[in-house]
């Protein structure tokens, strides 16, 4: 059972036998769905300098088998990324495609 699931039962637990508001119980769901989404975006962010191509196109978004592979040559080419905006001289990635994955991106 994860944490969030046991905070759930707990929660729901208390919520009907009357000893927690529906305003406290909103209140704590709330928070816990915010801690995860938080960490799932660190534990889910994809190293550039590391990562194969099908991990690259697993996790990106808007990149496929090929510019997963473009990404790869270039590091095989020119060496490891020294910032994230280098993605932008590899072909077949803009900006836009550059902009939907910062988030996902580590070096």
């Amino acid at each position: 059972m994860t944490i969030k699931t046991l905070s759930h039962c707990v929660a729901s637990i208390l919520l009907t036998s009357g000893i927690l508001s529906t305003t406290a119980y909103a209140a704590s769901t709330a928070k816990s769905t915010a801690t995860e989404t938080t960490s799932n975006q660190t534990a889910n962010r994809v190293s550039i300098n590391s990562a194969n191509a099908a991990v690259l196109a697993e996790h990106l978004i808007g990149i496929g088998p090929s510019k997963a592979e473009a990404i790869v040559a270039w590091r095989s080419k020119n060496g490891r990324f020294s910032n994230i905006e280098q993605l932008l001289e590899v072909k077949g990635i803009g900006a836009a495609t550059l902009n939907k994955n910062k988030h996902l991106i580590t070096l």
